[in-house]
């Protein structure tokens, strides 16, 4: 008579259960699997599959909603206004940089990083964030969630949750993540209560010295002012922004500097078409940036050799045939590998080559979705002349 214990009866419960749960994974997904069979590239192993998976995006509705309000928020009028601010805090970069020479070794980003995080709190949401308080380190904090996220994406392992929490990563990522939702929900408490620290007070005085600065163009007052949100979504929207803007902000200026050190005749270049069109005294004016032009030119190369969101994802609304017999069903997630276009062969001559007059007008004869330093379409950057700006 042949006993079977029960942890063999486990096992093979388990594996029922799982030819089960594969049997109906495969059905449900039948037409996906195969448009994707003509599709080039490694096959897609069931639960870790062959892509990247980001965080979820909202619903469309609610997405066109947000997006709609926001987009006020960052047109040319509203970004104009920021220029002084800009300027303020770009001559405080400056001296931080300063203080750096002669040092073998400088903390280039994580300087930049916490120029970034007082820029995005004094422009979109009104608010002067003091770094050196109880509530400050917020650079660190957004420097170690985006360090988490992408390690996360990058290694394939970690997309499976549970391994991802018998890591600690999970533990780790949602330590800091609720440091962030401490620092969010102050800000927006303070907006909401319609208080003013003192630090706050000294930052609206400020930026009323500058007649062109209206305190409404800040994002967080346009969010407050919509009925349709609730402080739910508006904290969700602050928490989004700040991540965004900060980490890519900081990743793209470290870039330039690094740039210009290894190029000094670049830098040389840029600085001379500064002063001949900017000069030393005042603050820049949008003609004044509009002139930049050699300067702009630098900035899309660094941009398209370090692309600050080296991949993102998109999702397929509808079936979409792009030829070759390949079809994209409905519903698939698109990774789009924006790095590796940057440096492709197919698109760009000597590639791997810093070369700003490649973004020249009469040079400028490539495909046009062949550059995505902003990415594209509807979903695309929403601060791009902001950054640019910055």
């Amino acid at each position: 008579m042949l006993f079977v214990t029960i942890s063999q009866y486990l096992a093979i419960a388990c594996l029922s259960v799982l030819c089960i749960w594969y049997i109906d994974h495969r059905w449900k997904r039948r037409k996906w699997y195969s448009c994707a069979k003509n599709v080039p590239g490694p096959y897609a192993l069931p639960v870790i599959g062959a892509a990247y998976h980001f965080l979820s995006d909202p619903s469309r509705a609610k997405w066109r909603r947000h997006r709609k309000l926001i987009n006020s928020s960052f047109g040319q009028k509203a970004l104009h206004s920021f220029l002084p601010i800009m300027a303020v805090r770009s001559g405080d970069l400056v001296k931080d940089l300063q203080n750096t020479v002669g040092d073998k070794i400088a903390p280039l980003y994580h300087i930049i990083s916490r120029y970034t995080v007082e820029l995005t709190f004094q422009t979109a949401f009104g608010v002067n964030m003091n770094l050196n308080s109880i509530e400050g380190k917020l650079d660190e904090v957004i420097d170690k969630m985006i360090e988490l996220l992408t390690e996360r994406i990058l290694k394939i392992w970690n997309h499976l949750d549970i391994i991802w929490y018998l890591s600690g990563k999970q533990k780790e990522f949602q330590y800091y993540q609720n440091r962030l939702r401490e620092v969010v929900n102050e800000v927006v408490k303070r907006k909401m209560e319609g208080e003013r620290s003192k630090d706050s007070e000294t930052e609206i005085e400020v930026a009323n010295d500058h007649e062109n600065l209206p305190r409404s163009a800040a994002f967080l007052d346009s969010l407050m002012a919509n009925t349709d949100l609730d402080e739910s979504e508006i904290k969700d929207e602050v928490n989004t922004f700040i991540i965004a803007a900060t980490d890519t902000t900081a990743k793209a200026l470290t870039s330039l500097f690094a740039i210009f050190g290894i190029y000094p005749d670049i830098q040389e270049k840029v600085y001379r078409e500064v002063i001949e069109k900017v000069g030393l005294v005042g603050d820049p004016t949008p003609e004044d940036l509009s002139q930049l032009e050699y300067t702009e030119r630098v900035i899309k190369e660094v941009l398209r050799l370090f692309p600050p969101g080296f991949m993102i994802s998109r999702y397929a609304s509808g079936d979409i045939d792009i030829g070759d017999n390949i079809t994209v069903p409905e519903g698939a997630s698109i990774a789009i590998p924006i790095l590796q276009i940057h440096r492709s062969g197919e698109y760009w001559e000597d590639p791997l080559k810093f070369d700003p007059d490649r973004f020249l007008p009469d040079a400028a004869k490539r495909h046009p979705l062949s550059y995505l330093g902003f990415s594209h379409g509807p979903r695309n950057c929403i601060g791009k002349h902001g950054n640019s700006y910055s």
